[in-house]
């Protein structure tokens, strides 16, 4: 994490966050600290300002200002892993509200609930992944989080029930 050597990051985590940034189409971190103790010694409580995430340091961070930088940056980077982890195990994260999506040529009728063994779902949300990232490399996407993640279920929803429809008409089952 920390090199003591020289009291700096081993690794660049606020331009790891910036670009994290730019991929998703938002504007640049913005970094707002209050020094704590003294001139000699001084700590560091940062707030991090990025998309519509505001994201504290819990304690503060003794260094230099710009050490402080880094450490709250590595912190919300490792809140934002911490936070697709949670989306992709199923857990609710945060309440977004997540606008329903434009009509285009992807219609998904509501029907009942199927079952669908964990491997098959996860092979669509993949292939559903692939799809969306080679249309738009990340470095030029524009969408932010929860359009991507909107996207990406709604195509991971209809690749599933193309493939359940077509194992249906093949009289195919899955356990």
């Amino acid at each position: 994490m920390t090199n003591t050597a020289n009291g700096g990051a081993s690794e660049n985590y606020k331009g790891l966050l910036i670009q994290y940034c730019q991929e998703r189409g938002l504007d640049q971190p913005r970094y707002t600290e209050t020094q704590l103790g003294p001139a000699d010694a001084p700590q560091w409580q940062v707030k991090v300002s990025y998309g519509n995430h505001v994201y504290e340091t819990p304690e503060p961070v003794t260094g230099s200002k710009k050490f402080a930088h880094q450490i709250a940056s590595q912190q919300v980077l490792a809140e934002i892993d911490s936070r697709r982890e949670s989306f992709l195990a199923g857990e609710i994260v945060e309440t977004t509200t997540v606008s329903a999506p434009k009509t285009e040529d992807v219609s998904i009728a509501v029907s009942e609930p199927v079952e669908v063994p964990m491997p098959l779902l996860s092979t669509a949300l993949t292939i559903a992944n692939e799809r969306l990232t080679s249309a738009q490399p990340s470095r030029y996407r524009t969408l932010t989080d929860a359009e991507f993640s909107n996207k990406l279920s709604t195509l991971t929803l209809k690749i599933l029930r193309d493939l359940l429809t077509e194992a249906e008409m093949d009289n195919i089952t899955f356990r």
